[in-house]
């Protein structure tokens, strides 16, 4: 009888193992990605955005970007063009639209002259784990630096982040603000690699530090 019971023991332990879930991977709960493709390259078109689209250089599965765009203005001017993956470029047409451009006017009483970034496709890993790929490498992140409005004033995230003033308060309504709008971001708030710029991605998981 004693064998009897531990054997069903086992039985039930082994049962409950299989049924337990898999573990969910750090970042939290996986979404959906964008829509890419000749229709995400369409929309974009219909925005107040300039942009050219490139050669794509990827399938998703390894480095490189499936619907590649150059972006330059959201309507805001970027520093510089980048290159980054269509459904991010919306992400961020759809940011500075809703959320930067009337947030700058209600604490600044002025548009924002200029997004200054350090860029969007680089074929690299994650700064927290080199193994696996950045959603950088597949063009859907981009790292936002400052931001310049009119009048030549400058809001940094390395400088103004912490703080009291309007100028930390932007930044920190902002990020807010991207957390509603894109998969990922992660500010100064989540670690010293990110303790100069926003970084803002359309990836598979959801996660916001700020």
């Amino acid at each position: 009888m004693r064998c009897v019971l531990v054997l069903a023991g086992m039985a039930l332990l082994l049962a409950a193992c299989a049924a337990a879930p898999p573990a969910s991977k750090p970042g939290g709960n996986r979404v959906a990605l964008p829509t890419g493709g000749p229709g995400c390259v369409v929309q974009l078109s219909y925005q107040t955005a300039a942009f050219d689209r490139v050669a794509d250089s990827g399938d998703g599965t390894a480095c490189g970007v499936v619907t590649a765009v150059a972006l330059m203005e959201t309507p805001t001017p970027l520093n510089r063009p980048v290159t980054v993956d269509c459904g991010l470029a919306l992400k961020v047409v759809e940011w500075d639209r809703d959320v930067l451009r009337p947030l700058a006017r209600e604490v600044f009483g002025q548009d924002i002259k200029t997004v200054h970034h350090y860029g969007g496709y680089v074929c690299r890993g994650r700064t927290s784990n080199r193994s696996r790929l950045s959603e950088h490498a597949y063009g859907r992140a981009i790292d936002i630096a400052a931001f310049e409005l009119e009048d030549g004033t400058m809001i940094s995230v390395k400088k103004h982040w912490s703080g009291a003033g309007t100028r930390s308060t932007f930044l920190r309504r902002a990020a807010q603000g991207a957390c509603g709008l894109f998969s990922v971001v992660l500010t100064p708030a989540a670690d010293q690699a990110h303790h100069d710029h926003f970084h803002l991605d359309v990836g598979p998981w959801k996660l916001c530090r700020i």
